[in-house]
C-alpha cells in the first residue's frame, strides 16, 4: 500500500481542531525522522521541525562540505525513549499525546504528559478493526493495561471510528 493510502481520518481530523484551538502539533514516531519529515507536512499539517522520531548519528565531510548520515542508529524512538526525546526536542511536557496500542511503545509519552502542570489528556488508539484495517493488538496487552491503570481515554477503533483512512 502507498504511504497515502494509510493516513487516518480521525487523526487528520484531530490534528486539524487542535492547530484550529491554538495548540501546536508534532509526531512523535518509531519511525525515522527522516521519513516522517518527508510525509509529515502533505498527510498531516505537521512541518518537519515538530518531528520527533528514530535516529541514525550523522558526520560531517569537510571534504564534500555534507552531512552523511552513518549506518548506526543514534536514538530508537520508542518506550522509555519517547519522553527524553519530547524533552530534547521540545523542552516540555506535552498537554495532550496520543499514541497507539501495539507494541507498548508509546505508554511511556503518554505517562510522561500525566505529570504536567496543566490538565492534560492521554488517548490511546485500539487497534482491533481486522476488517477495515488489520488488528495488531500486543499479546500481553500491555497499552491497554497501563490504560486502565493511569486512566488513559481509549479510541476502540472498530466501534469509535466511522472512517478509517482518508479518502
Amino acid at each position: 500500500m502507498p504511504v497515502s493510502k494509510l493516513v487516518y481520518q480521525p487523526q487528520v481530523e484531530l490534528l486539524n481542531y487542535l492547530r484550529a484551538n491554538g495548540f501546536k502539533t508534532y509526531i512523535v514516531s518509531g519511525g525515522t525522522v527522516e521519513f516522517m519529515r518527508a510525509i509529515s507536512e502533505a498527510y498531516y499539517g505537521i512541518p518537519p521541525e515538530q518531528v520527533i522520531g528514530s535516529r541514525f548519528g550523522y558526520t560531517f565531510n569537510a571534504d564534500s562540505n555534507a552531512i552523511v548520515r552513518d549506518s548506526k542508529l543514534f536514538s530508537m524512538d520508542d518506550k522509555e525513549t519517547k519522553p527524553v526525546n519530547i524533552q530534547q526536542v521540545i523542552g516540555k511536557r506535552p498537554v495532550f499525546a496520543c499514541g497507539n496500542e501495539r507494541s507498548g511503545g508509546d505508554i511511556y509519552m503518554l505517562r510522561y504528559s500525566q505529570g504536567s502542570k496543566y490538565p492534560s489528556y492521554q488517548l490511546l488508539v485500539n487497534h482491533n478493526d481486522a476488517a477495515r484495517e488489520f488488528a495488531y493488538q500486543e499479546k500481553d496487552s500491555i497499552s491497554l493495561k497501563w490504560a486502565a491503570k493511569y486512566n488513559f481515554n481509549v479510541v476502540d477503533m472498530q466501534k469509535d471510528w466511522k472512517t478509517v483512512f482518508v479518502k
